[in-house]
């Protein structure tokens, strides 16, 4: 699954989610944590709001029984590191580490010449086929 919309456009967001939300409910295990997913799309989706407005490319896929989500943008890139704790009192900062909480993992690559790419493997498992 892919979808793209630019970050100025939240009903493209709403969108996005709602379809996000309808293939998981279709595909995934009764017990996968749904609300969590969207959570992480959530708040992927509102980094790059915040940092690199723009156009916001999404991918859904399965890999190994697991879903997997990728939120990629072309802002000017950046870092992570996933070893410091945020400032509790700062204005932005704890986004990743609620994605980091709730996802199986997480992975942010700086991409060439620009842009970031945000993999989460979501708390979501594929329903087996008969």
């Amino acid at each position: 699954m892919k979808w793209s919309f630019e970050s100025t456009d939240a009903s493209g967001a709403y969108h996005v989610r709602d379809d996000l939300l309808a293939y998981l409910e279709v595909y995934a295990t009764p017990d996968s944590d749904l609300e969590s997913a969207v959570l992480i799309f959530g708040e992927l989706v509102g980094n790059v709001v915040r940092h690199a407005p723009g156009a916001i490319a999404v991918r859904l896929y399965w890999e190994d029984g697991a879903a997997v989500l990728i939120v990629r943008d072309a802002g000017p890139g950046f870092d992570w590191d996933c070893a410091s704790l945020p400032d509790p009192l700062a204005e932005c900062g704890r986004g990743l580490f609620i994605v980091q909480a709730m996802a199986r993992s997480i992975e942010i690559r700086r991409l060439a010449p620009c842009g970031t790419e945000a993999i989460a493997r979501l708390p979501v498992a594929l329903r087996p086929t008969a």
